[in-house]
């Protein structure tokens, strides 16, 4: 292994790591306690803004109170231009704290989320190695391949 190709492994290996861990720090987490800590609400859709991230609000009640939050569509729900209010989605809640809640499926964000940090963290570094790669060969003068 020549020494580029060791230096290459470890800006690779270096970029995907810190990626991963960045990427994976929004909203894994999040994510993570709403499916360990959280319970599922029948909820109603109060209004949707489509053109924001199909953005969806909605309300649901817990132990006789009532919560409002949103979150976008999609995710074990309909898309946001079909869905109007006061049709029912399923909404998780933190049971702790019901002001932290999403619509949908839980476990379908939280593996769109982990595939995501994967193609980042893996896929990134690849394409930053790849222009890194030409602008050297450019400034030392070596052929670009």
């Amino acid at each position: 292994m020549t020494n580029s190709t060791r230096l290459a492994s470890v800006l690779y290996l270096g970029s995907a790591l810190a990626i991963g861990v960045f990427a994976g720090s929004l909203n894994l987490p999040h994510y993570s306690r709403l499916e360990a800590r959280g319970a599922s609400a029948n909820a109603r859709v109060t209004s949707t803004d489509c053109g924001n991230r199909g953005t969806v609000a909605y309300r649901f009640r817990v132990d006789e109170r009532t919560y409002d939050g949103q979150g976008n569509a999609g995710f074990g729900i309909p898309a946001c231009g079909h869905l109007k209010p006061g049709d029912a989605v399923l909404v998780r809640y933190l049971v702790a704290d019901p002001t932290q809640s999403l619509p949908g499926d839980i476990n379908d964000r939280l593996q769109h989320e982990w595939l995501s940090v994967v193609v980042a963290a893996f896929g990134m570094p690849l394409i930053i190695l790849f222009f890194a790669r030409r602008r050297f060969r450019r400034w030392s003068g070596a052929p670009s391949s």
